[in-house]
């Protein structure tokens, strides 16, 4: 790790500081010469940290404290030269009285920093003069430049299809999912086994989704909330509105148990409960369940599997390991050149098989260890790199089993750890960051891109996306949810086997403390960790009162945290504002401030004038916070790049004017969030100063001035939501998504093309628009290279599938929830000609789709969801040979009958990640 933490600050002090490549680079006068010693120091050092850090995990203690410490310098070094430069342009936007004053201060200013940075080049030399008694040799690997170019290039993601062996299994679970007899199926085995890969074919197999009239999937893990189980569920049967899932989320448990009981016993469901822990997990869940519903169980635990099935004649399946030719399998899908080697040079084949072979022993027949070794392989297309990776493993693999105790572990930690070992340096930070997240969370992909730029592991969100592609190419992170099965990823997860080895690497390499609070048994890794005297990063995942937890964690520290996230449920987190002035205070060089599930109780207390000396802050998220009159000390935040202020609040002139004062200030700001605020009066909202903006969400024409837009050249993403039209709105150049969400009361308020904006700019590509539009689409009132187009709310009363079908690039279309109010829709001869994922959704009048010879030619997906008036699935379909998965939800008897016999059952079969 002190490879990748050196290297980064090597190139931030090149770039930014050292070589002027920025205006950042005048305000180190004063300190240049001895910044430049500390640097040349470093880059004597860097070309051996790769072996030191080879040494250390291999677990050489003396090379491991030196690596830590050389590890401390660089942020110190860090921390020294930032806050420095930016003091110094702080002083420079000052008055001309305030920075005659700084004169007379700044040679002691410039002492006390140069001292600073002579102790840390002294350490520094040292640590580089003791090098040859550790017995650390210059690493022969390649350059960082050529392990940046590795990394930048692009990584394809194609849908897991390398589903291998369990036949029998998926026959048995068939057969009992369908069985009448049978109430609770399980799966059960040790972790990485392929419990939910198998539940997921199960779940998508033609038979199963013939059977049963509706379906639920939950995570449940080992700190699980049942209120959350249950709310999923019921979203998942019911798909409500959004005005529904309010009603559903103010109801009290009791309402939420019987709700669900009540919708569970009207039709015939299959709910799957994905990694239940213990038994008194399952009893708290069961009590919604109504006799008639099939349960479909993955757990580690037999107890749990038995108890289960004694209760509800159940069944359990124990899925047993790959066999070896099973194994081998799946790792030449992985590594898919094989069969290419196989023809051209069928010796080197057979050698690259024996080594192969040979290293899948040590993956025990677990899936996912195969699945990581292949990843591994992939990059690897000689005998020698074989060869290599062989040996390594072996090696790697007796070490493990000194180390680890639970014998189902063995050999398969060796794996995982040996994929954490063979990642270039820039990824490393980012695999480590993912331990932040609790077990099986499903973490926001566009999101955690903003946190890895703000902690400076990557220049860009692109940069950081690209990384995280890197990592689930390598079988190291899970792909979530997509905006649709062609789109891209939303969500991202880790198996609890890939989160385990996060944790004990960020803990081994100090990267990160968690103080896990939120109590739970049979943890396969101890979570309950408290952090040491010198922490960069904190996670807190709490149950419990955060407020005094994190109240303790202000006491004797040193003021190094670069990050704090905290997870926990709303109602623990009530009393913050007791909490943020001490944090202020103490903790003054964060980077990262990420609190979840905030409340209002806390209200006027929470953003204290204490928050302006957090001068390194790059992200700020407090959502759901019901306050909003922001300290004019927040305009001191200079680097801030993501304010996340979502949530619901009354606005007032004194919040505007807060607002206006910051914003004004904050001219490196490229993501902002607003709340969705109760209009009570007409001021305006100044954002015309934030030039490099690039999102803008919940940009409110009631208080917000339209004209700032067009100053905003860099924005890509906007969200606007209008009571009143956009009138002349001209979106800016670069503009690449746009929503509007007109939320008029009346859909007759006011005429048609007061809300229709000059959408004529050829970058966008995602346009979505909910609410009250035009009766009918015409040509040219939508921009000629969308690729995504959501209606929602619009009531179009013409049919608009003869337009939309006109545009050439468009591949995804979503018309949701009233969006269409007309009888009739008609994909006529040749149009869609690019699209591949299309859905329907609760077009309540809607009786006849008829589908022409030669349209949709290369769809894929298709969605048809509580169309209650669609009599008969189109014939039309049945020509299109593309269709790799259709979703029917909630739709008449009639129209799954034709269906069945329109549709045919392969049809309907398609593993959806």
């Amino acid at each position: 790790m002190a490879e990748a933490i050196v290297s980064f600050l090597l190139e931030k002090l090149g770039e930014h500081f050292i070589e002027g490549a920025t205006a950042e680079a005048k305000f180190l006068f004063g300190v240049r010469d001895k910044v430049e010693d500390a640097k040349r120091e470093l880059i004597m050092m860097r070309g051996f940290l790769k072996d030191a850090d080879a040494k250390a995990r291999g677990g050489d203690e003396r090379v491991r404290i030196w690596v830590q410490e050389i590890t401390d310098a660089a942020y110190d070094l860090d921390d020294v030269v930032a806050t420095f430069v930016l003091k110094e342009e702080a002083a420079a936007t000052k008055g001309m009285v305030m920075r005659f004053a700084c004169l007379f201060k700044r040679p002691i200013e410039l002492h006390k920093v140069g001292s600073k940075i002579d102790g840390i080049s002294n350490r520094i030399s040292k640590l580089n003069q003791s090098l040859q008694t550790y017995g650390v040799k210059m690493s022969g690997e390649s350059s960082s430049n050529q392990r940046l170019k590795e990394l930048r290039q692009t990584y394809a993601h194609v849908p897991n299809h390398d589903f291998v062996g369990f036949g029998k299994n998926i026959e048995e679970l068939v057969e009992h999912l369908t069985d009448p007899a049978s109430g609770v199926v399980s799966i059960c085995g040790m972790g990485g086994l392929g419990k939910t890969t198998l539940a997921k074919e199960v779940y998508h197999r033609s038979q199963v989704k013939n059977h049963f009239d509706g379906f639920a999937w939950k995570y449940v893990s080992q700190q699980f909330q049942a209120r959350e189980i249950w709310e999923g569920i019921l979203f998942n049967l019911l798909s409500p509105s959004d005005n529904r899932r309010k009603e559903i989320k103010a109801m009290l448990n009791d309402e939420v148990v019987t709700k669900l009981h009540q919708v569970l016993q009207q039709k015939k469901c299959l709910v799957v409960l994905d990694d239940v822990w213990t038994i008194e997990a399952w009893d708290i869940l069961k009590a919604a369940f109504s006799e008639n519903t099939k349960i479909l169980i993955t757990t580690r635990i037999k107890d749990v599997a038995e108890h289960a099935k004694k209760e509800r004649r159940g069944f359990v399946c124990e899925p047993q390991t790959l066999t070896d030719e099973e194994s081998w399998e799946l790792l030449e899908k992985k590594a898919s050149y094989l069969q290419s080697i196989k023809t051209i040079n069928p010796n080197n084949y057979e050698e690259m098989k024996k080594l192969g072979k040979d290293m899948l022993k040590h993956c025990g027949g677990l899936p996912l260890a195969v699945v990581v070794l292949g990843g591994l392989l992939s990059e690897k297309q000689t005998v020698d790199e074989w060869g290599t990776l062989h040996d390594n493993v072996k090696e790697l693999i007796n070490k493990g089993e000194e180390r680890i105790d639970e014998q189902e572990y063995k050999g398969v930690f060796a794996v995982l750890g040996l994929s954490y070992d063979e990642l270039p340096y820039q990824l490393k930070p980012c695999f480590l960051h993912l331990a932040n997240f609790p077990e099986d969370y499903e973490i926001n992909v566009k999101e955690l891109c903003k946190l890895w730029t703000a902690e400076g592991f990557v220049l860009n969100d692109n940069e950081a996306h690209k990384c995280l592609m890197a990592l689930v190419h390598r079988s190291m992170v899970q792909v979530g949810n997509r905006s649709s099965i062609v789109g891209r990823i939303k969500t991202c997860r880790m198996h609890d086997l890939m989160r385990d080895l996060s944790l004990e690497k960020a803990r081994s390499e100090n990267f990160l403390s968690l103080m896990n609070f939120q109590e739970a048994e049979g943890s396969g890794v101890s979570t309950q960790v408290m952090p040491t005297s010198k922490i960069r990063r904190l996670a807190v995942h709490s149950n419990k009162n955060i407020v005094s937890q994190l109240l303790s964690l202000t006491n004797n520290r040193d003021g190094c945290l670069r990050s704090l996230i905290c997870f926990g449920p709303e109602e623990d987190l009530r009393y913050l504002g007791d909490l943020f002035k001490p944090l202020f205070n103490c903790f003054y060089m964060l980077r990262v401030l990420k609190f979840e599930n905030i409340s209002s109780f806390g209200r006027m207390r929470l953003f204290t004038k204490e928050i302006g000396r957090l001068i390194h802050l790059r992200f700020l998220s407090l959502r759901y916070y019901g306050e909003y009159q922001l300290p004019s000390s927040m305009a001191n935040l200079r680097c801030l790049q993501t304010l996340d202020l979502r949530g619901d609040a009354v606005i007032s002139k004194m919040v505007v004017d807060s607002m206006n004062i910051v914003f004004s200030k904050l001219d490196q700001l490229r993501h902002l969030y607003l709340p969705i605020f109760d209009v009570t009066f007409l001021d305006q909202l100044r954002l015309d100063n934030l030039k490099i903006l690039e999102t803008l969400v919940n940009f409110d024409t009631s208080y917000c001035k339209l004209d700032d837009l067009s100053m905003l050249t860099k924005l890509t993403k906007l969200r606007i939501l209008t009571k009143k039209g956009l009138g002349e709105f001209k979106p800016a150049f670069n503009l690449q998504s746009l929503a509007i969400i007109n939320y008029i009361d009346d859909p007759e308020e006011s005429s048609e093309m007061d809300k229709v904006p000059s959408v004529d700019c050829l970058r966008i590509q995602k346009l979505k628009v909910n609410g009250p539009f035009v009766s009918r689409l015409q040509e040219n009132i939508l921009p000629p290279n969308l690729v995504k187009v959501t209606l929602e709310n619009t009531y179009l009363k013409v049919d608009p599938m003869p337009i939309l079908g006109k545009l050439s690039k468009l591949r995804i279309l979503v018309l949701g929830s009233l969006s269409y109010y007309g009888k009739k829709i008609v994909c006529c001869k040749d149009d869609f000609s690019q699209l591949e994922s299309l859905s329907l959704q609760r077009l309540g009048r809607l009786e006849e789709w008829r589908v022409e010879e030669g349209t949709l030619s290369k769809l894929c997906y298709l969605e048809i969801n509580h169309c209650w008036g669609l009599k008969s699935y189109p014939h039309g379909l049945k020509n299109i040979t593309t269709l790799k998965a259709i979703e029917i939800i909630e739709m008449s008897e009639g129209f799954k009958t034709s269906f069945d016999q329109k549709g045919g059952e392969e049809d309907c079969h398609h593993e959806i990640e």
